[in-house]
């Protein structure tokens, strides 16, 4: 059903672009075509919300639908290297009815990539944590980025160039989703 009101999303505002590139339509009609096509996306969003909330809490065991509900809290794992960066969630969900408890892995609801590494020019004056010597600093893996919720967390990789000595940092970030992404 969510994937008829995306279809039927796509048909509403192709036919309404295609009727404006034919006729004169006033431009008021082509904004309220477009608009209007965006109402059995939003449906198909909900939609696509309820049934993994229903998946969620339902029991393999028992079978009974809406029983589980989540325990403790989820698990991160975090795997990275030089090119890849992979983040599984693993939440735990108990039946209310036979105690049955499900452990169920995922990416959730968690934003992650790899970012860019800092131009050599910034790294002049980030002191080594073992030798002290400054300067001698590079990154020697890209960065990774997480973002949970409206909070975004880059973890830096550094490598002393005398000492060979390895340090990791992240830093943490607010962000603010009101602010449009293009300037």
């Amino acid at each position: 059903m969510s994937k008829v009101f995306i279809l039927l999303s796509i048909t509403m505002a192709l036919g309404t672009a295609i009727n404006f590139l034919k006729t004169e339509t006033p431009d008021l009609l082509y904004v309220l075509g477009i608009t209007t096509s965006m109402v059995p996306l939003i449906f198909s969003l909900f939609i696509q919300h309820v049934l993994e909330y229903h998946r969620d809490t339902f029991c393999r065991k028992c079978g009974k639908k809406l029983a589980c509900e989540e325990v403790g809290e989820p698990v991160l794992k975090e795997t990275s290297d030089r090119g890849d960066y992979t983040l599984t969630v693993t939440r735990h969900w108990k039946c209310r009815y036979c105690g049955n408890i499900d452990t169920r892995e995922g990416p959730g609801d968690i934003f992650i990539n790899k970012g860019e590494m800092k131009p050599i020019i910034h790294l002049k004056s980030i002191e080594c944590k073992k030798c002290g010597g400054i300067g001698t600093v590079k990154e020697f893996k890209i960065p990774d980025i997480k973002e949970i919720g409206n909070k975004r967390v880059i973890r830096r990789y550094y490598k002393c160039t005398i000492c060979g000595h390895e340090n990791i940092s992240e830093s943490e970030e607010a962000i603010n989703r009101s602010v449009p992404a293009f300037r």
